[in-house]
């Protein structure tokens, strides 16, 4: 039986949270079911949905804090949900979700299922407990620790308890996709090369893994960093701080910056590592499970979710001590050891088929979405 469902996705960046309800949203609709998302009119957001072929919803705003606009939402958002016969409602965000909340309490015609995807601290009070242990009837988390730090302020009921993981689908490689990265990155074939995906933020360690990069040189000379990173903030210079970094270490030959580019998961498998040295938040971390789906075992800190996703030995290695020594001697025994290195990333690959499968993500969505409904 197909599904009426509205995805709330009010945020205007792409980052983690709008490309889990994208992979959501986009894998229900394929299954047959009737798909809405409803986002930040504007906003980049909205056009990368728009531009997947997804119906979007914009012209009702939740993030307002203007009175007479907030209950003009409720009225449009009320109207919409009759109208479209809605049974599921599956906000990806804090923002206009008590609006959720009073329109389920005013019309009883639909399921309220939270998906969560930040370990932000919920404030304890008698409300929000109300809200989280009875109102919802079902809670999503990207991530154990996702649910964790809700379970330690509110005791949600267990059978109301649903962890579900980032998904991916597996691209197809042809050898011409890898090679031509030698060329392009002047890049010896006999070299190894590491690779760090996502934007250049203090709290994603650039810097450290630098020094830490500079420490596994002394082990292996002949090796390359390749930062591949989303448009910089000019005002937030991180990008030049880097650049002046690797000169200070005198690594500047051996690493490559890489600006935004549509082929990102062929260079992820061009690597032999891939690196998530985030030191905080990484709740989704959808980078780790794209590396793997290149067959590309991941090197990271102990950070948010990473040490569920991760199997430490099988696809993988988990770093305990965000240090710079820590990280460099993780990457020295990886790099040391050719067959390690390739069990690994064939367990990168399995983990990918198996672990997080758009099929597995698409059953244990529709099983949370029914037993709510049933």
């Amino acid at each position: 039986m197909s599904l009426n469902i509205l995805i709330g996705s009010n945020v205007h960046w792409w980052n983690a949270e709008a490309a889990y309800a994208a992979a959501t949203a986009e894998l229900l609709q394929k299954a047959g079911n009737r798909v809405f998302v409803l986002t930040r009119p504007g906003s980049i957001n909205a056009e990368t949905l728009q531009k997947r072929g997804l119906t979007v919803i914009t012209d009702i705003d939740l993030n307002t804090f203007n009175p007479f606009r907030l209950i003009r939402s409720f009225q449009k958002l009320k109207q919409f949900l009759r109208t479209n016969q809605i049974q599921i409602v599956n906000p990806h965000r804090s923002e206009g979700f008590f609006i959720y909340i009073l329109l389920k309490w005013k019309l009883q015609s639909f399921k309220l299922v939270r998906t969560r995807g930040t370990t932000r601290s919920v404030r304890r009070s008698g409300l929000n407990r109300k809200i989280y242990c009875d109102w919802v009837d079902a809670h999503i988390c990207t991530g154990q620790v996702v649910l964790e730090r809700i379970l330690s302020s509110f005791p949600i009921p267990i059978h109301k308890q649903h962890v579900i993981y980032y998904p991916i689908e597996l691209p197809a490689f042809s050898s011409d996709d890898i090679t031509r990265y030698n060329d392009e990155f002047k890049i010896s074939r006999d070299q190894k090369t590491l690779c760090i995906v996502g934007r250049i933020s203090p709290i994603k360690g650039h810097e450290l893994l630098l020094h830490s990069f500079r420490q596994l040189l002394e082990s292996f000379p002949h090796c390359t960093l390749l930062v591949l990173y989303k448009h910089p903030d000019p005002k937030r210079p991180e990008l030049l701080v880097l650049e002046e970094k690797c000169k200070e270490l005198q690594i500047e030959s051996q690493v490559r910056f890489i600006g935004p580019r549509t082929d990102i998961r062929e260079i992820m498998k061009f690597a032999d590592v891939g690196i998530v040295s985030s030191l905080d938040s990484e709740v989704i971390c959808r980078v780790a499970v794209e590396f793997f789906s290149a067959k590309t075992p991941v090197v990271a800190f102990e950070t948010g979710c990473l040490p569920e996703i991760i199997q430490d030995g099988r696809n993988g290695i988990v770093v305990k001590r965000k240090d710079i020594n820590g990280l460099a001697e993780a990457l020295r025994v990886l790099l040391s050891d050719e067959g390690l290195l390739k069990r690994l990333g064939a367990g990168a690959l399995q983990s990918a088929e198996h672990r997080f499968s758009q099929r597995l993500f698409l059953e244990k969505t529709l099983k949370v979405f029914q037993s709510v409904l049933n």
